[in-house]
């Protein structure tokens, strides 16, 4: 890149935006003032040439289309690099770590931020199943009908409906198909079964 004492526009005195022709009318104009010939005395004439000598470079480069956008392409700075962090290091300017940058879908985001809980009402789901199952023999709980709110531990029983408590969808012969959305739970006499809906379904 040329360094401030070859700047051609400024050795002529003349922007870069200049025509060709204020070019031209510079160079004459510094050509005829600092021309060597003008001066006085040795000191002065070798000046003159040094002078002259810039201001002549500055017009074989600038009069010339092509040795001026070349010329022009050099005098622009250099663009800094591109820093790229490293994969497992932080974003510069972000809290947290890099996970902050990924995009997801809509779709992927919902599943994210919900799944978490649809799996917990799975997990006490599949609790209350194993535990039906691995209960034990004895005879079906007496009530347990449709609309019922019950608690599975050791035995299957019917208590009181809260938010935290499933409820029993239909009631029916074990093997049998369950409503969308109610997960089957087979009573202790492996014969009949209940389908029950996630905890906060309204009774009834």
């Amino acid at each position: 890149m040329p360094g401030p004492a070859d700047d051609h526009y400024r050795t002529l005195g003349v922007p870069v935006t200049a025509s060709n022709q204020e070019v031209r009318a510079a160079y004459r104009a510094l050509a005829a003032r600092t021309h060597p010939d003008r001066a006085t005395n040795q000191t002065e004439r070798r000046r003159a040439e040094t002078r002259m000598a810039a201001v002549n470079e500055a017009w074989r480069v600038l009069s010339d289309s092509e040795r001026r956008a070349a010329y022009d392409l050099a005098r622009r700075p250099a663009e800094p690099p591109i820093r790229i962090p490293p994969d497992d290091g932080p974003i510069p300017g972000r809290r947290g770590d890099s996970f902050q940058a990924v995009t997801v879908s809509p779709s992927v985001g919902c599943a994210l931020r919900f799944g978490p809980m649809v799996l917990a009402v799975g997990l006490l789901v599949g609790i209350l199943i194993a535990t039906a199952v691995l209960g034990g023999g004895g005879e079906a709980p007496k009530r347990l009908e449709p609309g019922s709110c019950l608690e599975l531990s050791t035995t299957v029983r019917v208590v009181p409906c809260t938010a935290e408590t499933p409820v029993i969808a239909t009631r029916g012969v074990a093997g049998t198909s369950c409503p969308i959305g109610t997960v089957t739970v087979v009573l202790p006499s492996r014969t009949e079964q209940v389908c029950v809906a996630p905890p906060g379904t309204p009774a009834g």
